[in-house]
């Protein structure tokens, strides 16, 4: 007896017990273990999901740590052909 479930429920608990060939409250028992273990196993997942987004996070870093060094590099860069043609400038002036 399956109280507090629909019809098309307890029907379908019901023909897939006798298609496995056991009682329905083995069929039930089983089906809630399986999904007791299912959900156990959802938090392994979680703690993989974790370390996947320490990975990332640590990866992300080390980008913004490259990004930055490029940035200062083509800025020095900037900051040296700008000095150099304002040097040509006053050079051309004089001349």
């Amino acid at each position: 007896m399956i109280r507090g479930i629909g019809r098309e429920i307890r029907k379908a608990v019901k023909d897939a017990a006798k298609t496995e060939g056991i009682s329905v409250g083995t069929w039930v028992r089983r089906s809630i273990v399986q999904g007791l273990d299912a959900a156990a196993n959802g938090s392994t997942t979680f703690v993989e999901l974790s370390k996947d987004v320490r990975m990332i996070a640590a990866r992300l870093t080390v980008l913004e740590k490259s990004h930055r060094e490029l940035h200062q590099k083509v800025h020095a860069a900037d900051t040296l052909t700008s000095i150099s043609s304002i040097e040509k400038r006053r050079k051309w002036r004089r001349t």
